[in-house]
């Protein structure tokens, strides 16, 4: 036997109340079950309000699918199906779908997460993930993940699935490099990459949904494919790359008595998948913010602008950018690799950097602008200080004469403002942005 099942995390926006039941979906093995208490000693406390929210505020909301009837069933969930129960004929099946909300704030930032089983007899893992993710050579049709969602929640337009694959390999074709080449097989449609093992090659095409006909990668420059490779144990390894992340069994898995990897698989679709939502929901946040201060010299007020692009950014420090997700290794490793694939660390300097250099320039326009404003209010004032000095000393207070030199220091006024120091004055105090 041999287990093939994939999770699809979709940009998603909630659009009514919940009312699926709250918290991440609780599959289970064996004796072990995922509840979001389990998820939650897991990661750290920050990492874990993110993912699940709290009794008074939850963000998570899930939906078993039955595997007979697949149709939302709305229970607790249960086992992850063996990809040898699927009904007679049935290629894949989805048996369980999350929504979370990792800004409660902001609705239309949230996540759908659909879990699928695929048939060890049928098209194949690999088949189904180049469907997800619209290879133009892909035969069949991807499953309609929208279809399952509930009426409070739907896809973003246009969204795109970042995958997250689990595949074991049968019988004696396990992938350990003390076997001879021979004996090891390959994906369909692949071949050997330059220093690539066969582990290798199954993992960057599961990872980044690809067949050799999508892209053959070429063999001078192949090893940097492997740059978010994750190493877990001698049974199985990972590799994070920008669209997709895939984890591979390095040894036969011997069935339902397999010691080890049904709960490899229980932590692919829970915590790992976990650890790489919080990789998105930094990358979603980084990318926004560098979008707002792009567009910073076109808001119609700057220094508005600028502290509200501050204020996300202190939120998003304090809250949202973990770079440790869990005090257990594998998690962390997940999700550094998954920031080093997106340069979110780069990235999130850069736009620190671009947030200082806005306000240097923001603050340098409104000292220009105060200065200008001090300045006409001396040009325009000082005509009229002379005026009232004049009608002071000279003792006459009469309507009269108050009225001719009200006159005079407005022309004195004007004619100052229509000389070029005048003009620059004026100029200044209009475009302060």
């Amino acid at each position: 036997m041999s287990r093939q099942s994939f999770a699809a995390l979709f940009p998603a926006r909630i659009t009514g109340p919940p009312d699926w039941p709250v918290g991440p979906l609780p599959l289970r093995w064996q004796e072990v079950q995922a509840t979001a208490a389990a998820r939650g000693s897991y990661f750290s406390a920050a990492c874990a309000r993110i993912l699940y929210g709290t009794a008074e505020g939850p963000r998570r909301w899930h939906c078993h699918i039955s595997a007979g009837e697949g149709a939302p069933t709305g229970d607790g969930g249960g086992i992850i199906p063996r990809s040898d129960l699927l009904p007679a004929g049935a290629d894949y099946g989805i048996f369980g779908v999350e929504i979370v909300l990792p800004f409660p704030e902001r609705l239309d930032q949230a996540f759908a997460i659909f879990h699928v089983r695929v048939s060890i007899s049928g098209i194949g893992s690999l088949d189904l993930l180049r469907a997800v993710a619209g290879r133009r050579a892909s035969q069949i049709n991807p499953p309609d993940f929208a279809g399952l969602l509930p009426a409070w929640a739907c896809l973003t337009p246009a969204a795109r699935a970042f995958t997250v694959a689990f595949t074991t390999l049968p019988g004696d074709e396990y992938l350990n490099g003390e076997f001879p080449d021979g004996q090891v097989p390959l994906p369909v449609g692949a071949t050997r990459t330059g220093s690539w093992s066969a582990a290798d090659t199954w993992l960057w095409h599961l990872a980044s949904r690809t067949a050799g006909v999508d892209y053959p990668p070429d063999p001078e420059h192949a090893d940097r494919l492997l740059a978010g490779r994750v190493v877990l144990s001698a049974d199985w390894r990972g590799l994070i790359t920008r669209d997709g992340a895939a984890f591979l069994g390095l040894r036969p898995d011997v069935g339902p008595a397999d010691p080890f990897f049904g709960f490899a698989q229980l932590y692919t679709h829970t915590t790992y998948v976990d650890a790489l939502v919080i990789g998105m929901v930094q990358h979603g946040s980084i990318t926004q913010m560098i979008d707002d201060a792009a567009r910073a010299f076109d808001a119609d007020d700057l220094p508005r602008h600028l502290a509200a692009l501050e204020e996300r950014t202190a939120r998003f420090r304090s809250i949202y950018w973990l770079r440790d997700a869990s005090s257990h290794g594998p998690a962390n490793d997940i999700l550094t690799a998954y920031q080093e694939q997106h340069r979110l660390p780069e990235r999130f300097e850069a736009v620190l950097g671009e947030i200082v250099d806005l306000n240097r320039i923001a603050q340098a326009q409104e000292g220009q602008y105060v200065s200008a404003a001090l300045g006409v209010l001396t040009v325009v004032g000082l005509p009229f200080g002379a005026a009232f000095a004049v009608l002071q000393v000279l003792g006459d207070g009469s309507p009269a004469d108050l009225a001719i030199a009200m006159a005079a220091a407005l022309a004195g006024s004007g004619a100052l403002l229509r000389t070029r120091f005048g003009r620059l004055l004026l100029r200044s105090l209009r475009t302060p942005g």
